[in-house]
């Protein structure tokens, strides 16, 4: 398994647009559920009030989240720009892999 994980801060104006765009039916989720390599997204909340989430993007492989990306940019740009909306800062924090299959 290969994660990416996210930090978000979310506008508070944005916070419903915010949990559409990245909940099970929304654009992100919709985009990477293309790819049969994709595993889910796991949205969590600091649960201090402060606006701070992860969002943590599970693959099947390091290989096969960077193909999609390349094969995907165009697109992936949009739906980044269109996370750009509804937070006031996004950054990829760390990823994670974990090479025993588990």
């Amino acid at each position: 398994m290969f994660q990416v994980i996210w930090e978000l801060k979310v506008k508070f104006k944005e916070r419903e647009k915010f949990e559409h765009f990245y909940d099970a039916k929304g654009d992100w989720v919709k985009f990477f559920s293309k790819s049969s390599d994709y595993q889910g997204t796991d949205v969590l909340e600091s649960g201090d009030g402060d606006g701070i989430f992860l969002v943590i993007d599970e693959w099947q492989s390091e290989e096969a989240f960077n193909e999609f990306v390349k094969n995907q940019k165009p697109d992936y740009d949009l739906l980044e720009e269109k996370a750009k909306a509804v937070s006031r800062t996004k950054k990829r924090i760390f990823i994670n892999l974990n090479q025993g299959g588990e």
